[in-house]
């Protein structure tokens, strides 16, 4: 008798524990989700946004929903590099899409942002001009 009881009790710790853990990592997308809301409601209300308060503090509210129903997600670094491969396909001559590439995956100075309309990858590319074979008739 005394073995089932242990037996019963070690079940329903175990049960406990692994529903303390579910709901510990259930919860966690929502507070980071609710303290992004924090973050963004407060750069809303302090004016730190190139939108108007009324819009900025809809659009928190809808990113919030968003995440709270599984709709905003972050797709990664393999999805964001494959993105901005696709991009480059645009491009019509194998030496534009190579510059392209070259941009998008070398080191590059970045500037801008996408809530400043856009990002700016700058790039330099060294071409060295072979000398005329002949000097120039005087």
């Amino acid at each position: 008798m005394p073995m089932s009881s242990l037996r019963r009790f070690s079940a329903l710790a175990t049960t406990a524990l692994l529903a303390a853990a579910a709901a510990t990592a259930h919860a966690a997308p929502d507070e980071s989700a609710r303290a992004r809301y924090e973050r963004d409601r407060q750069a809303c209300l302090s004016g730190n946004t190139q939108q108007s308060q009324a819009v900025c503090l809809q659009e928190a509210g809808a990113a919030l929903e968003s995440s709270r129903t599984g709709q905003l997600t972050n797709p990664g670094a393999q999805a964001e590099q494959s993105n901005a491969v696709d991009r480059c396909a645009v491009f019509k001559t194998p030496e534009e899409r190579s510059a392209c590439l070259d941009r998008v995956k070398g080191p590059s100075a970045v500037s801008g942002s996408p809530a400043a309309g856009g990002v700016l990858r700058e790039s330099t590319t060294t071409t060295i001009v072979p000398a005329p074979a002949t000097p120039p008739a005087r």
